[in-house]
């Protein structure tokens, strides 16, 4: 999980503690975010991804797992909610769009769905 609000990933944590999901690994802006995809590749199968963080955003992210060639499943989560972004993040290959605030049971389900 790449997001910025430590308590949002500690809280999503727990919550999937009673479920078959984990979050293993975490980083908090896209810098920290880009590195753990790129050497971690072979621990994780999905990746759940915040828009707005601190030094490098969430479409640096994107673009760079597109440079690098990593095809992995990606679910971004975000507050922000414009078209035009929703659009241009689309043609990453995102799996799928969840808006902030959600149901952590609708996240669990997201990424059932997809893995």
């Amino acid at each position: 999980m790449i997001d910025d609000n430590v308590s949002l990933i500690e809280m999503i944590k727990e919550d999937f503690n009673s479920s078959n999901i984990s979050i293993d690994l975490e980083a908090h802006d896209g810098v920290e975010g880009i590195k753990l995809i790129e050497e971690k590749q072979d621990l994780y199968d999905v990746i759940i991804l915040d828009l707005i963080m601190p030094n490098k955003d969430g479409m640096y992210v994107l673009e760079e797992m597109k440079a690098r060639n990593i095809n992995k499943k990606v679910i971004v989560s975000t507050s922000y909610n414009a078209g035009d972004i929703i659009r241009k993040v689309s043609e990453f290959g995102v799996s799928y769009f969840l808006l902030k605030p959600f149901e952590l049971v609708d996240l669990e389900k997201r990424i059932k769905e997809i893995t």
